[in-house]
């Protein structure tokens, strides 16, 4: 199951780079400033940025639909903790 959401700021590379490099302390996360992934217990989250577009890319994989909904939830909530400055809404889609 994956599902994937798009984000549209001037700041998709801070928040790509903030967002790996804080859920790396407890999983396993490999970035660089265009894209990321990260290795939860339950599924995977894969990020990539278009700066040219000023989008990130988050798709969650997990083998079924709950699992990928605990992912989206671990994501939901750091992006609203990171983008205090900027109010960003999150819609998921299924791929």
């Amino acid at each position: 199951m994956e599902k994937y959401t798009v984000i549209q700021s001037e700041h998709v590379s801070k928040y790509l780079v903030v967002l790996c490099r804080h859920f790396a302390r407890k999983v396993e996360s490999t970035w660089d400033d265009e894209k990321g992934e990260v290795h939860f217990p339950v599924g995977k989250a894969y990020m990539a940025t278009d700066v040219t577009k000023n989008t990130l890319t988050i798709r969650c994989v997990a083998e079924n639909e709950q699992k990928v909904n605990g992912v989206i939830a671990v994501i939901d909530s750091h992006v609203h903790m990171f983008s205090r400055r900027e109010t960003l809404q999150l819609t998921w889609h299924s791929a």
